[in-house]
């Protein structure tokens, strides 16, 4: 067999390798597979068009990037991949053959929703799909808007009592003394309240509206950062810690400081740096096309695009989260996204081209395991329940962020379902393989 790893939307450097020991280590030892994981286009050194291109005042018709920068083209580079490597290992690519090497597609979060793609895209070519934290629904816009957030609020509050409520109170005071700044030196001197080095705090930001909300953004999409990496769940986790910075007896400013200390400040040096979380690219901005955060640099400016064209998020912070509310809109993306780069969102593009509304019955799809740990903020928007006998989902209770992937594979230091889910991931796989075998062997398409 091979196993296809799908890279997402960030860049695989070299002495990285290959991503997942549980595969590379476990399934594949197990299954004799042989392993590959293509880079993403446009992350990393896979740039099919210069890196600068040119901005939407420019005098071009329309992005190139709407054409060359999404999840289908991903997939066909990799399946031209794939290719090339099947014919370096003298595999047939006909499934009656018994030289055929059956392939299995691998990824989590973004590249968990390619890996599921990948096995709807080409049937005919990937034989199987293993989708660990795969935000299927938040693609089809199946997702109420406040869910995401409001999920890492109650994980928040699991991994420390009182942490919700910390978090609320102390936000709620920065936006009541912030809304009051009208002009740049008086946000300068908030900003330098809260560790913000000087001169740092992006230029498109001139009043206490924009600040606070760039503010609570950060603030946002850090604790979505920890929560995705709540595992195993103890309080020796960073979400654990950035509970804590809040319900410490500090002011409101001291505890934001502490918290922008922790996640920051080791990194960059003896004060937080804000430009540092603006992603590459002219007329960028904090919040952007993903509210769960789109990183920095070029990366940074890939996802932003990604998610100002077809992979639309509707995330926002509603008033049963411990942020302060803040509603995402369409129409707030649009706007975003055509000062950005002159384009507009299209939320419905995928489910009319590929049904993923419906994968089970539309798409007519077979053969997909989806993995969701449920303290995931993204599992509110993961598939939680089998679709068919062979679309079928494992959750774990104590898992994160595809926890099943994530760290150096079965280790003394996993939970007991992640444990139980390690040995139902190799069956279901081992099974899948062995029908293709089975079709093999009966000369019959499968």
């Amino acid at each position: 067999p091979i196993f296809m790893i799908l890279g997402g939307e960030g860049n695989i450097e070299p002495e990285t390798g290959l991503l997942y020991p549980f595969v590379t280590e476990h399934l594949a030892k197990s299954f004799g597979a042989f392993v590959i994981e293509p880079e993403h286009r446009f992350y990393g050194e896979s740039i099919p068009i210069p890196v600068n291109v040119p901005s939407r005042t420019d005098t071009i018709e329309e992005d190139p990037r709407l054409e060359l920068l999404t999840f289908e083209q991903a997939l066909q580079d990799a399946i031209r991949l794939l290719r090339h490597i099947q014919t370096e290992l003298g595999c047939s690519n006909d499934r009656k053959s018994k030289s055929y090497c059956p392939v299995i597609t691998v990824g989590g979060s973004y590249p968990g929703f390619l890996s599921a793609m990948a096995r709807v895209m080409f049937p005919n070519v990937i034989d199987m799909a293993y989708a660990a934290s795969a935000p299927m629904k938040f693609y089809s816009q199946q997702v109420p808007v406040g869910a995401y957030y409001e999920h890492i609020t109650r994980v928040a509050e699991k991994s420390l009592t009182g942490c919700a409520k910390a978090v609320r109170s102390a936000l709620q005071r920065l936006q009541s003394k912030f809304s009051k700044i009208a002009h740049r030196n008086e946000l300068n001197i908030a900003a330098q309240s809260l560790g913000i080095c000087d001169g740092t705090v992006p230029a498109y930001i001139q009043d206490g509206k924009t600040f606070q909300e760039e503010l609570f953004m950060i603030v946002g999409y850090s604790f979505a950062n920890d929560n995705m990496g709540n595992y195993p769940p103890n309080n020796q986790t960073r979400l654990h810690n950035s509970c804590q910075a809040f319900v410490s007896p500090n002011s409101a400013a001291g505890k934001v400081k502490q918290f922008f200390s922790d996640h920051f400040v080791k990194k960059h040096g003896n004060c937080f740096n804000m430009s540092t979380q603006l992603p590459a690219g002219p007329m960028a901005t904090i919040s952007s096309g993903d509210w769960s955060g789109v990183g920095s640099g070029t990366s940074g400016e890939s996802w932003d695009f990604q998610t100002c064209s077809f992979l639309v998020e509707a995330i926002g912070f509603s008033g049963l989260s411990m942020f302060p509310i803040r509603n995402w809109t369409l129409k707030w993306l649009t706007e975003h996204c055509r000062t950005r780069f002159g384009v507009t969102p299209n939320p419905t593009q995928l489910v009319e081209d590929w049904h993923i509304d419906d994968l089970a019955n539309k798409a007519n799809a077979s053969k997909i395991l989806f993995t969701n740990g449920l303290n995931d903020g993204w599992s509110v928007g993961g598939i939680l329940s089998n679709l068919s006998e062979s679309l079928v989902v494992l959750n774990f209770e104590n898992g994160a962020h595809h926890s099943d992937l994530s760290g150096q594979g079965p280790s003394d230091k996993d939970t007991d379902d992640i444990v139980q889910g390690f040995q139902k991931i190799q069956d279901t796989l081992s099974k899948w393989l062995a029908e293709t075998r089975f079709i093999n062997t009966l000369g019959t398409p499968s």
